[in-house]
């Protein structure tokens, strides 16, 4: 039997990294409050599987997750890393703010330069002003686009979840899309810069 593959790179979703804690305190945005996993109401112990600081899952997307490095687990005795999950309209708008202060060009990262500059548009009007009026000004614009149906962002997408790939052997590679096959409702997508596995899980 052949390997199961991720899909090519082509038709990879515009997926991007969140900034940093220390980025964002470069950038004068004050601390996010809402930050770290969903937790459910009923009782819950931790996934076996590492959330980086200020990644946000809901339950059925952590669910999914845990089924998946369960079935990676017992391939290879590792767990997953979860870079970067779904995003609100809040969180994207701070991740492009702390991006344009550091002096990130945003045309650069991003393939929809249209949704871009009506983002950067509201960025330029408010700049002045304090960090937190201008991503106030910056989320109304990305909600919109929203509405739209307009995703700058792939993790804008309920369901966007990404995992570390760089530290993966290829035996271990090959053993994560065997456990997302095994687990199934998931869309594994090769991204390389930088290298990670996005995930869409239904």
């Amino acid at each position: 039997t052949t390997a199961p593959r991720a899909a090519a790179p082509a038709t990879q979703p515009e997926c991007d990294e969140l900034p940093s804690e220390e980025e964002e305190r470069r950038a004068k945005l004050p601390p996010l409050t809402a930050l770290g996993k969903a937790v459910p109401t009923e009782p819950w112990s931790p996934p076996p599987y590492e959330v980086l600081p200020g990644v946000t899952l809901p339950a059925k997307i952590a669910a999914k997750l845990e089924q998946i490095d369960r079935a990676y687990a017992r391939r290879t005795r590792e767990h997953l890393v979860i870079t970067s999950g779904t995003r609100d309209a809040n969180r994207q708008a701070r991740a492009m703010f702390t991006k344009l202060r550091l002096g990130e060009d945003l045309l650069q990262l991003y393939r929809n330069k249209a949704a871009v500059r009506e983002i950067k548009k509201a960025y330029q009007a408010n700049a002045s002003k304090p960090p937190e009026q201008a991503v106030a000004a910056m989320e109304a614009v990305i909600q919109d686009q929203i509405d739209r149906g307009i995703y700058i962002s792939a993790h804008l997408r309920r369901g966007a979840v990404d995992v570390r790939n760089r530290t993966m052997s290829p035996k271990e590679k090959r053993a994560f899309l065997e456990s997302a096959a095994e687990v199934g409702g998931v869309l594994v997508i090769d991204e390389s810069t930088p290298p990670h596995y996005h995930l869409q899980i239904d």
